[in-house]
This record gives structure tokens, C-alpha cells and sequence, in this order.
């Protein structure tokens, strides 16, 4: 994915603060790369949550899972453990059963781009597996 700040700045629909861990690092202070995407995962929940939703409920309810099919990520510098970071989602809709939430993770202090990305979200029926229509109460959240 090719973004440049600015754009992504105007389309923002999400943005979370987290700090990192040494627990997320490896002996070098550096943040394990696959970490990045737990980032981005914790956001999503975090979305949720700001939505006064709980995303567990509302997929058990509509009975749905809400598999990654597809991750893709341009990592532009390392974190660093204990720093602070603010990931960004903007939730796009590709048709009726699949959601791609393009991230940009930044730097807190300086709003320096460290990665950018997409994770591809398919909604399936929870009892079969298959595509299946992402339920209202779920567009809603994303779209508010």
C-alpha cells in the first residue's frame, strides 16, 4: 500500500495510543515485527470498544467469525521497546461479506509513519464456514 501521511490523516476513522513492552522486543530493544500486527489487532478491538460494542458479543450473536484472509505491511523504520505508539484504522468495505482496515502505525511524539498496511477481513457463518453478508450491527460500528 502506497500512502502518503496526508492522506491517510484525512480519512482517519480510528486511532489508538499503546505502549510497547519489553515482553514485545527482542535483546536488541526491538519490537519482534509480527508484533505489528497484534498492534493493529488490539486497534480493531479497541474500535469496538470506543463503539460501546464488544466485537466477541456481537460475532457470537449474529453467529460470525471474522477470519484475516490477507496481511500486507511496509515496515519504514523499527520500534523500539517502552515507546509510544498510535496505531491508525480506517475500515473499508469490499462488498458485503469483506472489510480491509488499511493501518498506519506512527510514532506518538513526532507522528512519524514507522509502518503502513492492510489486514483483509472476510465475515463468515460461524456453523459452515462460508461467506456470508457482514452483519448491520457490525457495519455500524465501523461506519460510525
Amino acid at each position: 500500500m502506497v500512502c502518503s501521511l496526508a492522506v491517510l490523516e484525512s480519512r482517519v476513522m480510528f486511532e489508538t495510543k499503546f505502549y510497547t513492552y519489553w515482553a514485545d522486543a527482542d535483546p536488541a530493544g526491538i519490537v519482534f515485527f509480527p508484533h505489528f500486527f497484534r498492534y493493529i489487532e488490539q486497534a480493531e478491538e479497541e474500535l469496538f470498544r470506543a463503539s460501546g460494542t464488544n466485537r466477541q458479543t456481537l460475532l457470537e450473536e449474529h453467529r460470525v467469525w471474522m477470519p484475516r484472509v490477507e496481511a500486507f505491511s511496509k515496515f519504514l523504520r523499527p520500534i523500539r521497546v517502552s515507546e509510544a505508539i498510535r496505531v491508525r484504522l480506517n475500515p473499508q468495505f469490499k462488498g458485503e461479506k469483506t472489510i480491509r482496515y488499511e493501518f498506519e502505525i506512527v510514532e506518538d511524539a513526532t507522528s512519524e509513519t514507522i509502518a503502513e498496511g492492510y489486514v483483509t477481513v472476510v465475515c463468515v457463518d460461524a456453523a459452515e464456514f462460508k461467506a456470508t453478508a457482514i452483519p448491520d450491527a457490525i457495519r455500524a460500528v465501523l461506519r460510525n
